[in-house]
């Protein structure tokens, strides 16, 4: 009995111990938890304008690639590749207008004559340049002048890919250059011809060289190219080729 007891009186003795220790570790597991929910919160909240621009460029880019085919689609309907629209009383009007006709013809993308998506994720006209050898009958051997370059962190630009007959692109969330589907220039090329030079290059009027590369921050050296936020595709000669031989529009 006496061992019975005693044993009885240990238990009584430690058994409120043993209850504040559960309570004690309950509250740190809430603190846990909390702190957990907390970070991941925290985390989804913090990128959301990120998050959001993601979402754009994807947006753009998908809007690019639809372009791209519709352009392909045209030259296999017509055997050419349409002119750009031009400016005509502060606003394109979606046709393709043949105003040039040697080297490169810039503009914004024929929306009418194409059927496509005229804006990008930011509510700007798309850019359009073609080689005006495609914009006629062309052959096999028909060369495109374009180039399309990237800015390597030493300086360098090298060619990414040449000959190319048309380049589509989106002068970005920044707009340097770019139209409003409303007709509006959304910044003069003064404003950053000196600082950003690739973008400057990227809406020049009748340039055969254009630049792609990963986006860059305002303040980036314009030795490297300077803001870049540009989303540039091109047709590829090969392919062009390859689906007019495919369509029987070549020999």
């Amino acid at each position: 009995m006496l061992a019975t007891s005693g044993l009885n009186n240990f238990g009584d003795t430690f058994r409120p111990l043993l209850k504040n220790h559960h309570k004690g570790f309950s509250l740190i597991e809430m603190a846990i938890v909390l702190i957990i929910i907390t970070l991941v919160v925290g985390g989804a909240l913090v990128p959301l304008g990120a998050q959001i621009e993601q979402r754009k460029r994807a947006q753009t880019q998908k809007t690019l690639d639809e372009i791209k085919e519709a352009l392909i689609g045209y030259a296999l309907s017509r055997g050419v590749l349409p002119c750009p629209s031009n400016v005509t009383g502060g606003i394109p009007d979606g046709n393709a207008n043949c105003t040039v006709t040697t080297g490169v013809a810039t503009g914004y993308i024929p929306w009418v004559s194409l059927g496509v998506n005229n804006q990008d994720a930011w509510g700007n006209l798309i850019r359009y340049a073609v080689d005006t050898q495609f914009t006629t009958t062309f052959t096999l051997q028909t060369t495109g002048s374009i180039t399309i370059a990237t800015h390597n962190p030493d300086g360098s630009t090298p060619a990414i890919s040449s000959n190319i007959p048309a380049v589509v692109l989106s002068l970005g969330k920044n707009s340097y250059g770019a139209m409003s589907a409303g007709g509006v220039l959304q910044f003069t090329p003064t404003a950053f011809s000196t600082n950003d030079p690739d973008e400057y290059q990227n809406q020049k009027n009748s340039s055969s060289l254009f630049f792609s590369h990963t986006p860059a921050p305002p303040g980036t050296a314009t030795t490297i190219g300077g803001e870049f936020d540009d989303i540039v595709t091109w047709i590829s000669p090969n392919i062009l080729y390859n689906r007019m031989v495919a369509a029987g529009k070549l020999p």
